[in-house]
């Protein structure tokens, strides 16, 4: 029940204080305030303008970097701005965006791109690459990992990183 309880709080106070640096914009004051009050839920947090890092002993949340331990030698990603990146602990799960291109970019060469990085790297295809029109997908396995390669086009083109161990 302790637990429940607790990530309870996590959920209203991440959004809270990630709602309260963005109202208040590049202020220090904002930042300092967002900071205590995840602090205060047990939380390290480092908040500078729209960088964002905030860790937990089961997560972590940043944004213009990659997530903690993202396993970059099995998992190489894109070149573009990293918009931002999960860990979960537990599942030892990571996610990460990337944005490599405006709207109306071409997605199909994201892909590619995605894709020759990952299997340059070793890995291979174990679900051949879908696009579905609004969506290019594929899986592929590691040595220690599968990942879900997704590009998107809406409002500009999006790599997307699920990766999970075996």
């Amino acid at each position: 029940m302790h637990q429940l309880r607790r990530t309870r709080r996590l959920l209203v106070a991440v959004p809270t204080a990630l709602l309260a640096v963005s109202l208040v914009g590049c202020s220090n004051i904002g930042e300092d305030a967002a900071e205590k009050a995840l602090e205060e839920e047990g939380l390290n947090a480092d908040i500078d303008g729209t960088d964002i890092n905030i860790e937990g002993t089961d997560f972590n949340v940043t944004t213009g970097e990659l997530p903690k331990d993202f396993p970059v030698d099995e998992v190489p990603v894109v070149d573009g701005e990293i918009i931002e990146g999960t860990y979960a602990k537990n599942s030892k799960t990571w996610t990460t965006t990337v944005e490599v291109g405006p709207a109306g970019g071409d997605k199909q060469a994201a892909y590619d791109d995605a894709e020759a990085a990952l299997t340059g790297a070793g890995a291979t295809v174990a679900q051949e690459p879908v696009d579905n029109g609004s969506a290019i997908s594929g899986v592929y396995a590691t040595a220690s990992h599968t990942v879900t390669l997704s590009v998107t086009d809406s409002n500009r083109v999006i790599v997307n990183y699920l990766v999970a161990p075996k």
